[in-house]
């Protein structure tokens, strides 16, 4: 194999498309890409082009067809993650719940063919979360995400490069496999630390991105999701998820070629040799997948390195891309998003770019179907039986490059006026419509009277600037005053999109206000937990040690926490608000059932809640209680990001405990944090001591000291608590 021409490291900056660009189109979705070689694949031939038809609705659509399990089969089928184009209407889609390869019939239906890599060719152990392939000739190059898991844990076997040989179709297909690379991840993260690329050390911070306790899904995670082959086939480009870069405005998205890939499956190199990398502009948005027309051009399915948002009109767009790394990729019209409404999830699979990355190409489309509750059912997809488990497919025709002539539009905002307890470090998030960045202007934070406390620009340092994807995130360099109104202004060019459309911004001084609360009168050990069922009724129980005044809100999250970044860019799982609706005296217990209804606010049997529900793991889980803090973007079932934690008041945890300084050392001191390493439904017994009516400080201490004391409780395995008029202990 001839060694590449080196190329230069390039950071592109978004251009306006340029009428040459016009007929450069591109649709893919998250997974492999193809090269030249190999199998065709069928789907309808292209309109003539005499004749363009006329655009169709969401997102050029042709046709739609749901993939159902292989019978019999054992493990799930819901994550479509990468596929390939298999002769006679068939196709080979990855899953990256479950190691094993299946053939389906392109026009939907059950699979009809598995290859599990976990008995046969690389025998994993365990998941290797599969996301992203390439077929050169006839073999078949994949690689796992290389990322943690959602939690942050670090997962071993995500980091294999392998390669496996692929004859016939249909039933028949057969498998050969050609081996496998183990350190993928590791090597990475050394070129990198080590200056490999030229750019200075740790210039990507992958070292950091990969580090246990990071979550992978967010711009500063590590996943790889998207591969390809370089023009020629002379490299492998891995399409990254996350990080983007650079580590201030994390922008664009990045591609790292393995030049000597055949050798490192083959086991004649053990170390990686990996090419200049390539930066390009997605719209802020990182690659879900990468695959090669017939043309030479590129087609990028683009998506946010986290989650996809309601605030966002595109959370998903297909990008067209000529593999030098001197040109912009170009935005296609496609409307993703439309597509997935209906179902959810996300577009991680193109099965061919069979004809020219251009308009009128028609495209097939894979959907990661993981996260969906089907009608009828009210578990996600991937958590119900394997016969049970299924995805969808599109079949789409590329569009013309997007104009955007639109200016972003600020969804909301984040402490606002009806927040209350506003903590006083707090920070200020503004979510828009699209991914935005950084201009020329300013956002400025005052006090209620006028005067300026602090003003943010592009210009701030990273710690006190952030953006992902939507969202722009400010944090004050000194505490806010308590029990102090405060707003914020943006000016008229201080926030641009991709294309350079600037928001009007803010003048006003209520637009975005808010007040930060008292110094929060509850503290550890206020309130201790009494039960928690990580098994269906999930729900958990507290109570009150201390009188509670009506309108006070604790909140309550079962989000992962570092102790050095407390909840920072931890989005996923439940947090919301508990409000008292009443007076509440001491001895008061409150259950809260927090996945009840999918979508909407947890339910109490004492107050009220407000936003985003979730279940309660029975393998690792840690629920935090604390008063005084905000969240981002609170709503009847919504939430986004933690921040002015205040005070920790109680902790529960079931399961392992993660980090090891992930409970706070406050609540650890004052014994307010329960824990259960080796049990998931847990229950105080009431026979080992309550409070009487109105108990004196003597008979709370004792009450509590007994709550603290875990021989006091009584467990179970798989078996969950049962709930009386919506309450752990009935009558108690």
């Amino acid at each position: 194999m001839t060694t590449p021409t080196p190329l230069r490291s390039t950071r592109i900056p978004f251009k306006p498309m340029l009428l040459a660009s016009a007929l450069s189109l591109m649709l893919a979705a998250c997974g492999g890409g193809g090269s030249d070689g190999g199998f065709v694949g069928f789907l309808p031939p292209p309109p003539p082009a005499t004749a363009p038809p006329p655009p169709a609705p969401q997102g050029q659509l042709v046709s739609s067809a749901t993939f159902t399990a292989y019978p019999g089969a054992t493990e799930g089928s819901s994550d479509a993650s990468t596929a390939f184009a298999l002769p006679d209407g068939f196709m080979l889609v990855a899953d990256d719940e479950a190691n094993v390869l299946r053939v389906y019939p392109r026009a939907g239906g059950a699979a009809v063919k598995e290859w599990s890599y976990e008995t046969d060719g690389p025998k994993l152990g365990k998941e290797l979360d599969l996301e992203a392939g390439v077929r050169i000739g006839d073999t078949l190059y994949l690689t796992g995400s290389n990322s943690n898991k959602k939690d942050g844990s670090e997962a071993a076997d995500r980091s294999h490069l392998f390669a496996v040989k692929v004859s016939g179709t249909g039933a028949t297909t057969a498998f050969a496999y050609v081996g496998e690379f183990a350190q993928l991840e590791s090597q990475l993260v050394a070129w990198d630390t080590t200056n490999g690329h030229g750019l200075g050390a740790n210039h990507f911070g992958f070292a950091v991105s990969a580090g246990a306790g990071v979550i992978p899904e967010q711009v500063n995670g590590f996943s790889i999701e998207g591969m390809t082959s370089s023009p020629g086939d002379t490299a492998l480009w891995l399409g990254f998820r996350a990080p983007q870069t650079s580590t201030s405005t994390r922008t664009n998205a990045l591609i790292v070629p393995v030049q000597n890939y055949a050798a490192l499956v083959n086991k004649t190199a053990t170390q990686a040799s990996f090419g200049a990398p390539i930066e390009i502009d997605l719209g802020g948005r990182g690659i879900r997948s990468i695959d090669k027309g017939t043309d030479g051009r590129y087609l990028i399915t683009a998506g946010p390195a986290g989650p996809a948002s309601a605030d966002v009109d595109r959370n998903f767009a297909l990008f067209s891309w000529s593999g030098n790394p001197a040109e912009a990729p170009v935005e296609l019209s496609n409307d993703l998003d439309a597509l997935r409404k209906a179902t959810g999830g996300s577009f991680e699979s193109a099965v061919e770019v069979p004809g020219p990355v251009a308009a009128g190409t028609q495209v097939q489309l894979l959907l990661d179907n993981g996260d969906t509750v089907w009608p009828g059912q009210t578990d996600a997809s991937k958590d119900l039986p394997p016969a049970d488990q299924k995805f969808e497919g599109f079949v789409v025709r590329l569009g013309q490059p997007w104009v955007d002539t639109a200016a972003p539009v600020l969804k909301s905002a984040s402490p606002k006026a009806g927040d209350g307890s506003v903590g006083v470090n707090s920070k200020i998030t503004l979510n828009f419509n699209e991914g935005v960045r950084l201009g020329a202007g300013n956002i400025v934070l005052h006090k209620a009277d006028g005067s300026v406390v602090e003003t943010f620009s592009a210009a701030s340092p990273a710690a006190r600037v952030q953006r992902a994807f939507n969202v722009l995130t400010f944090t004050p360099s000194q505490p806010l005053a308590a029990s102090t109104g405060y707003y914020v202004t943006v000016d008229a060019n201080a926030v641009l999109d991709a294309k350079g459309n600037a928001f009007a911004g803010v003048s006003d001084a209520s637009t975005i206000a808010f007040t930060t609360s008292a110094p929060p009168s509850y503290g550890p050990g206020d309130i201790l937990f009494l039960g928690l069922n990580a098994d269906s009724p999930d729900a958990f129980a507290f109570v009150l040690l201390k009188p509670m005044d009506s309108g006070t809100r604790i909140i309550f999250t079962d989000r992962d926490r570092t102790a050095d970044k407390e909840f920072d860019g931890v989005t996923g799982e439940s947090a919301y608000v508990w409000t008292a609706d009443r007076d509440l005296a001491v001895g008061t217990i409150v259950t809260i059932q927090p996945d009840v209804d999918k979508g909407k606010n947890p339910i109490t049997n004492i107050g009220t809640t407000q936003g985003a529900g979730g279940g309660l793991s029975a393998s690792k889980e840690t629920v935090y209680a604390f008063a005084g803090g905000t969240i981002a973007g609170l709503g009847d079932g919504a939430a986004g990001a933690i921040s002015g934690v205040g005070n920790y008041l109680a902790s529960i945890t079931v399961g392992p405990v993660g980090d090891s300084g992930s409970i706070p050392a406050t609540l650890t001191a004052a014994g307010a944090a329960i824990s259960f390493p080796d049990r998931f439904d847990v229950l105080y017994d009431v026979s080992k001591g309550m409070l009487p009516a109105s108990p004196t400080p003597t008979e709370i201490a004792t009450f509590a000291a007994s709550v603290k004391n875990t021989a006091n409780w009584k467990t179970q395995v798989k078996a969950a608590w049962p709930l009386t008029n919506g309450s752990l202990f009935g009558g108690s």
